[in-house]
């Protein structure tokens, strides 16, 4: 099967859940319900690209291009019927028959948004919590199968787990799967080695400017200044990492220990943000990782089809992966 594809539909299943009640169900039926895959393909590097660029960004602000450019709604497939959708959900919640439920929806209306604010937060949900995520979930996969010392000691302590009762059928509570030291290891260190957002995400100076330290030394900011971050060259800085720091070896987050953890922690966090900045989702990626990776795991053997060309990827400041085709072994029989 192709797991770029069903990590995907996996990712897009459970944020649709989460944000709108509502699951798309791409899983279920194994088919991009509304095209969103194509969509990313064709248009995540066009969006990015318009956001990145100052003169882009500024020809948005009219209303006449945005309005060539950007989908209204009306679209059958792809990012306008995503609006659609999130138009038609969140509808439902208002009026004298409106529907009320403890999901994200539900939040943000107890919370106070309006209801075209709640429109634009449950796109954002959709574009910022399936791609990255899925990422993880295909990266890591592909460096387990292609580490077999890794991938049969993460399987050993799953399969452990299993055998002593301390995991969940049909599927292990995330209570549990953090608490199995070696997979979450697996998965701080498959962020770590590959990073799902790898754009600058600029930060503004203060108008007054600011004063930072810099390898030792005080250094001012003027204010107005965009500050960004190579994420992908702080996770593999050898000072912090270790001199394998280009290497995929899980094993870093158990050896070390006191600062020099901590330190490597709040470093590796910083694939996600950091203070107001920070990714909202982070909660729901690392329950989402920890048990998926612990269903697939307990359940599948996997194995590269070609480990020549182990999938086509490419980076817009957030990685396309497409066609990771792996072959899958029952391992329960079922």
């Amino acid at each position: 099967m192709d797991l770029a594809r069903k990590a995907q539909f996996f990712t897009l299943d459970v944020i649709t859940k989460i944000a709108f009640g509502e699951a798309f169900g791409d899983l279920e039926r194994d088919e991009d319900m509304y095209k969103y895959l194509e969509f990313t393909d064709e248009m995540v590097e066009v969006i990015i690209l318009s956001a990145t660029v100052p003169l882009l960004d500024w020809l948005r602000s009219f209303d006449w291009i945005a309005k060539l450019v950007f989908p209204s709604g009306k679209e059958a497939t792809g990012p306008g019927r995503l609006i659609a959708i999130a138009q038609e959900l969140v509808g439902k919640r208002f009026g004298p028959k409106a529907v009320s439920r403890r999901d994200m929806l539900g939040s943000f209306i107890r919370h106070g948004l309006e209801e075209d604010e709640l429109i634009s937060e449950s796109l954002l949900q959709i574009l910022a919590g399936s791609d990255t995520t899925a990422t993880t979930l295909r990266a890591t996969m592909l460096f387990l199968m292609s580490h077999p010392s890794a991938y049969h000691k993460l399987q050993e302590e799953i399969d452990t787990a299993v055998r002593e009762g301390r995991a969940s059928r049909p599927i292990i509570k995330y209570s549990e799967a953090h608490e199995l030291p070696y997979l979450q290891a697996v998965i701080r260190e498959g962020i770590r080695i590959w990073p799902t957002a790898t754009g600058l995400l600029t930060k503004v100076v203060p108008p007054e400017g600011d004063m930072v330290t810099v390898d030792g030394k005080r250094v001012f900011l003027p204010g107005g200044t965009n500050i960004g971050t190579c994420v992908w060259g702080v996770l593999r800085r050898k000072d912090v990492f270790g001199e394998d720091a280009d290497a995929f070896r899980p094993e870093r987050w158990l050896e070390a220990s006191g600062d020099k953890l901590v330190y490597m922690h709040k470093t590796g966090d910083l694939a996600f943000g950091w203070g107001k900045y920070q990714c909202l989702g982070k909660n729901i990626a690392w329950m989402e990782l920890s048990k998926a990776f612990f269903e697939l795991l307990r359940n599948f053997d996997f194995a590269i089809m070609d480990p020549t060309k182990p999938w086509k990827s490419k980076n817009v400041g957030l990685w396309i992966i497409s066609e990771q085709w792996v072959q899958v072994t029952d391992r329960l029989g079922a």
